[in-house]
């Protein structure tokens, strides 16, 4: 049944197949982000995702990880359920992609003169995208790749001969030392070249010990290096085409290709996750703070409509894109957590540990207190058992990555930001009408409710891989595990109330 609804509410609510196959091979009458698009060169880098306009071709820089070639890696991606309709429409996709092997953290990018020759010749848009997004990552490593790297790119983008646009991606939480981010640079302590000066200066030991002193003020590596290559792009790119696209935290799709679709567990997605299979119990925030998130596809939509934006306009300044929900149409964690634990039994995940129940508290003391009670001892417990069964424990060092992740994300939940995005706003209005339907990104339209129950179903599909057809025995599953808990909390409370009567008893009688 919940099945049968979910599939029918996807198939409603995305756009159908002809309307993705307008967007991919165009209409007759072409919109004029459609037209801007047309036989494009695109060069790509952190292209772990795809936009199928009517380019002329896109050179998608690809690193070799983990065992795996550009080409093993490019197949594997284009094997993700998202790309599902674009091979519909466009059996012949490969043709217009062109693998360039590369590495943002190496000098040149690793490009070889010959692919980079190819870029200068046939690029017009640039959409640097590409980062490490881990927020523990060496300071060393962070800096090589989001701040040198994006001064190799600069280089390149500068010899290339018909460049139309260069999009710069940062992140709207880049000058979170501030409470209110506007869109405009913002001049750190210290500058992107410098700041690369000093990674070849001091061995990476030192650097290590040195990093809480030089990233003060911010949270992590990732929101520091971030800031550095808004300077780098300040300082290099100025005569170029460019604009700054900071998105804030993206979530799943909310129409397009596919509703709800995601392949990772950052940030909130992966409190959800956490929340769905019983392992994550307790956090800590502020739960009426604001909910700087966004949806992938309008995410997107607003990225490509700002290289089309500068490219048709001449700017004095950079414009910088605040991409975060609109004053006139926000919701709270409160609220996005809510919806969860609303619809918790009625999509539960297949596989859970336990039926899930969540706390959440505002104080680091209380944090702490009730990690040690609902997460510690439970795997404590659940670890004594494997050892017994002659198993391998591994619930504690589960815990301790859940706690590390608790961690990375308590600055963000337990502060309140504001963000200006007047620039976005009049990016949307600059818009046709045909374009408005076409490349939607206008937070001001989105139902928060409607986003969030797909992301729901969304996570348990892509993420979490369970198939809508197990969803009815899942449901019967967690009304099972309700049971069980309702009981253990009774018999635990029975035992406590039995053992501090026998205290009592025992001092004052």
């Amino acid at each position: 049944m919940e099945a049968a609804k979910f599939m029918n509410m996807r198939n409603g609510f995305s756009k159908s197949l002809d309307d993705h196959c307008q967007l991919i091979t165009g209409p007759k009458d072409e919109s004029p982000m459609q037209m801007f698009y047309k036989d494009k060169g695109v060069f790509l880098t952190g292209g772990t995702g795809f936009f199928g306009k009517k380019v002329a071709q896109i050179y998608l820089l690809i690193r070799t990880k983990k065992g795996k070639d550009a080409h093993a890696r490019l197949d594997d991606l284009f094997n993700d359920p998202v790309f599902a309709k674009m091979k519909q429409c466009n059996p012949k996709y490969r043709c217009q992609i062109t693998i360039i092997s590369g590495d943002c953290s190496l000098p040149g990018m690793g490009i070889s003169p010959d692919e980079r020759e190819t870029i200068k010749e046939n690029v017009n848009i640039v959409l640097h995208s590409a980062a490490t997004v881990r927020f523990d990552e060496k300071l060393k490593m962070a800096i090589a790749i989001n701040v040198h790297g994006t001064k190799e790119i600069i280089e390149l983008a500068k010899g290339i001969v018909n460049l139309k646009a260069f999009v710069h991606v940062s992140t709207a939480f880049a000058h979170c030392n501030m409470r209110y981010i506007q869109e405009k640079f913002y001049n750190g302590m210290m500058s992107g070249d410098n700041a690369f000066k000093l990674t070849e200066c001091l061995d990476e030991h030192t650097l290590n010990a040195l990093t809480p002193t030089i990233i003060k003020g911010y949270p992590n590596t990732y929101t520091y290096t971030k800031v550095l290559a808004e300077d780098v792009i300040q300082q290099h790119a100025q005569k170029l085409p460019v604009t700054i696209f900071r998105p804030g935290i993206v979530i799943t799709s909310y129409r397009e290709p596919v509703t709800g679709w995601i392949d990772n567990m950052y940030g909130p997605c992966g409190v959800i996750v956490g929340i769905g299979s019983g392992v994550l119990r307790v956090f800590t925030g502020n739960m009426d703070n604001k909910a700087h998130i966004v949806p992938v596809d309008l995410c997107v939509n607003a990225l490509l409509a700002s290289a089309w934006d500068v490219a048709r306009n001449t700017y004095e300044t950079p414009p910088i894109y605040n991409y975060v929900p609109d004053a006139d149409n926000m919701v709270t964690w409160r609220n996005y957590m809510e919806t969860g634990f609303k619809h918790a039994n009625d999509i539960p995940m297949r596989k859970s540990i336990w039926y899930p129940c969540f706390t959440i508290v505002p104080h680091m003391w209380q944090y702490h207190i009730l990690c040690f009670l609902y997460h510690t001892l439970p795997a404590m417990f659940m670890d004594l058992i494997m050892v017994l069964m002659g198993k391998k424990p591994r619930m504690l060092k589960i815990y301790r990555k859940i706690h590390k992740f608790s961690n990375v994300l308590k600055f963000f939940s337990s502060n309140e930001f504001r963000f200006d995005n007047e620039n976005v706003r009049r990016l949307a209005e600059k818009l046709d009408e045909r374009d408005k339907r076409l490349f939607s990104f206008d937070m001001r339209e989105v139902d928060w409710q409607q986003l969030f129950l797909v992301s729901l179903y969304g996570l348990r599909l892509y993420v979490v891989k369970d198939d809508p057809s197990s969803l009815p025995e899942s449901v019967r599953r967690v009304k099972r595990m309700m049971v069980l808990h309702y009981c253990t909390l009774a018999i635990v409370y029975s035992l406590t109330a039995w053992a501090l009567y026998g205290l009592m008893k025992l001092l004052f009688f």
